[in-house]
């Protein structure tokens, strides 16, 4: 078994076993037949834009504070990360199979981020729901930002390589791990990834399978914090995996064709939308 069927192995079993602590910590929650079906549009949608390189935290919590469910932020977050346990997984074994890339500039990118992921989920379930707010509003006003500089080319400045080596090795691991504190706290990393992969002459293409492969690692370590705390919605996460894993597998054959720089300004109308009814919060 070579060092990518490794990784591929350790992702499965550490989902299978964060999974398995998950519905051994279920609780009841009660979902009307309606907010049952919006909930799977969430995780079909959601999914569907995170698997084409959108993300889909952003877009998780505006859906759900249009369509009215899932009110508390801790809890959203929680289920937020449990779910992306199964759909990052799936992302990654697709990914991992079909683009080439350097495996050192893997391993840092997936141990990093799994680290900031562990140290923030420790943190993001015993603060202030006021402070929470105020965290993802400041990440989710960077995450615009880059955005915004990424669509007037100014972070595309990437390059045909697939590897980072020496002093930039160093600096991209400091952006991972940051990066990796990110989803603990409801905000997504796929923009600073993308970044920092233009920022160090890579090939953008690389950038797919180090996000769902960090994410696969980072996702279930964040998620066991949040689970052991009771901090999510156990029905709501179920059928987010489910349908987000659908949302998966119908984006995969379009990754290639998909007109990503459009996307791109509607999922920065969405960021926008989160600072707006964040920064009303009281």
């Amino acid at each position: 078994m070579g060092t990518l069927g490794i990784i591929k192995t350790i992702a499965i079993i550490l989902s299978v076993l964060v999974l398995i602590y998950f519905f051994y910590h279920r609780h009841s929650e009660k979902l009307s037949p309606l907010n049952q079906i919006k909930i799977a549009f969430i995780g079909l949608v959601s999914n569907f834009l995170d698997t084409i390189g959108i993300g889909s935290f952003a877009v998780i919590i505006a859906m759900r504070t249009m369509l009215g469910v899932m009110p508390d932020e801790v809890r959203l977050i929680g289920t937020m990360n449990i779910q992306a346990m199964v759909t990052a997984l799936i992302q990654a074994l697709i990914f991992l199979h079909f683009v080439p890339l350097d495996i050192v500039t893997l391993l840092v990118a997936v141990a990093m981020i799994a680290l900031g992921g562990f140290l923030s989920g420790l943190v993001a379930v015993r603060i202030d729901k006021k402070l929470v707010h105020l965290i993802m509003l400041v990440a989710f006003i960077i995450t615009g930002i880059l955005l915004f500089l990424s669509q007037l080319n100014i972070l595309t400045i990437g390059g045909t390589g697939t590897a980072i080596r020496g002093t930039r090795l160093v600096i991209f691991a400091i952006f991972m791990l940051v990066s990796g504190t990110l989803p603990a706290f409801g905000v997504g990393y796929y923009s600073l990834i993308k970044a920092s992969i233009f920022l160090f002459g890579v090939n953008p293409i690389v950038a797919f399978p180090i996000m769902a492969s960090a994410s696969a690692f980072q996702m279930p370590v964040t998620s066991a914090t949040f689970i052991a705390r009771g901090k999510f919605y156990f029905k709501s996460t179920v059928i987010l995996a489910i349908f987000g894993a659908l949302g998966v597998v119908l984006a995969t054959p379009i990754i290639t064709s998909v007109n990503t720089y459009t996307l791109k300004w509607i999922l920065l109308g969405i960021v926008i939308y989160n600072i707006i009814v964040l920064a009303r919060k009281k």
